[in-house]
Formats: C-alpha cells, sequence, structure tokens
C-alpha cells in the first residue's frame, strides 16, 4: 500500500512537471540524486524513499592507472591523482549545488619538470540533469566560482583559470565521471601564454553508491 502511495505520488509528479516545463526541452530541470533509476512518464523521477538527502556526501577520485590531461598553450601537463570531494545544498534543486570541501590534484609533471596544480578557490559543483536529445539519468557538472592554478616549479610559469563546465556524470551502480572542458585563462605572469587550456581525465565515483542523477 505504501508503494502504491508513492507510485501515485510521482506519477503525479511527473503529469505536473510534463505540463511545466514539456518532455525533452532545454528549461532548466530540478535535479536530485537517486538510488535507483526509475522513470514516470518518460522521466527520470526519483522515488521519494529513493532520494539521497540534503547534505549528501560526493567523493570521486581519478581512476588507478589513468591519468588528467591537462593542454596547456605551453603544453600538456598529466597528474597522475585527484580527488574531488563536496556535499549537496539540497535534497532537490536548479541545479543541484555541491558545496566543494576538496579539490586536488597530484604528482603532475610536463615531462620531466614539476607542474603544481591548486585549486585556491573550491566554489561549487552544480549537477543538472541531462534531458536533451533525451531524458537520462547521467547529469552535467559545472564548477563555479572555482579557481585553479598552474606553477611551473623550475621556469617560474603562473597561470590562472577558471574550469567552468567540467563533464558529465554517468549514473549507475559505481556511477562515472567523465571529466572535460575548457580552463578560460584568467591570469598569470608574464611567462604563462596567452589562450585557454583544457583537461580530460576518467573519475570513479566512491560515495554515494549507487548513484544515478533524477528529478
Amino acid at each position: 500500500m505504501k508503494h502504491l502511495k508513492i507510485l501515485g505520488l510521482a506519477m503525479v509528479a511527473a503529469t505536473a512537471l510534463m505540463a511545466f516545463i514539456g518532455a525533452g526541452t532545454a528549461a532548466a530541470t530540478p535535479t536530485s540524486l537517486c538510488k535507483q533509476p526509475t522513470t514516470f512518464g518518460e522521466l527520470p523521477i526519483c522515488e521519494p524513499n529513493h532520494i539521497y538527502p540534503a547534505g549528501q556526501r560526493i567523493h570521486a577520485n581519478l581512476e588507478p592507472g589513468t591519468v588528467l590531461n591537462i593542454a596547456t598553450p605551453a603544453g600538456v601537463v598529466q597528474c597522475t591523482f585527484s580527488t574531488i570531494d563536496a556535499n549537496t545544498e539540497q535534497q532537490t534543486e536548479i541545479p543541484l549545488g555541491a558545496i566543494v570541501n576538496v579539490l586536488i590534484f597530484g604528482n603532475c609533471h610536463q615531462g620531466p619538470e614539476e607542474v603544481e596544480v591548486i585549486a585556491v578557490k573550491n566554489g561549487t559543483l552544480d549537477i543538472e540533469v541531462i534531458d536533451l536529445p533525451f531524458w537520462t539519468h547521467d547529469g552535467t557538472l559545472t564548477l563555479t566560482n572555482t579557481e585553479i592554478t598552474m606553477r611551473w616549479k623550475v621556469n617560474g610559469r603562473h597561470c590562472r583559470y577558471d574550469p567552468g563546465h567540467t563533464g558529465i556524470l554517468t549514473g549507475g551502480p559505481m556511477a562515472t565521471i567523465d571529466w572535460f572542458g575548457t580552463l578560460v585563462k584568467t591570469g598569470g605572469n608574464a611567462l604563462c601564454p596567452e589562450g585557454n587550456a583544457n583537461w580530460n581525465g576518467a573519475y570513479t565515483v566512491t560515495t554515494p553508491e549507487p548513484l544515478w542523477v533524477s528529478m
């Protein structure tokens, strides 16, 4: 009986959301983190008892044996270690924001030269369920109010970047993050060449598990 009540509430929510935003539109969409990939009325709606609560920790590490590639106008920097750790601000939000507590990059080099990659401002990780070209249980990731600096230890080059869009979270029993996007140059010293950078890497979400992105 309890399950039928939850199902009924979810169906009502699906109908209301379909009427409000229209299926497959680019309008901002309420986003939640879910324990199950449930769908109602062709929408990825999470049942109330499966929604992760506000304050939920999100922890992801660079996959072992892989590298985070950071292609800069001065050359490609590779990091063999990286971690992001954040806590959601709300249970459901447009987009769902998560305060970043830890954003670190380690063992970074351009060839033999050591490069220090630091998030001097952690900012917020914004998550939004993907609805185009079709509804999914995945989400786009965007870092806001985040600042990344890169310092080359030998030659003294120093560059500062705004990461912005940071990839895609793919839901599953163990969710993954395809980390990619443009690093927009916002400053640096005279040795930092003009132009933006970009990065890409593969992360595994270890907390929470399982994880899907829903409405």
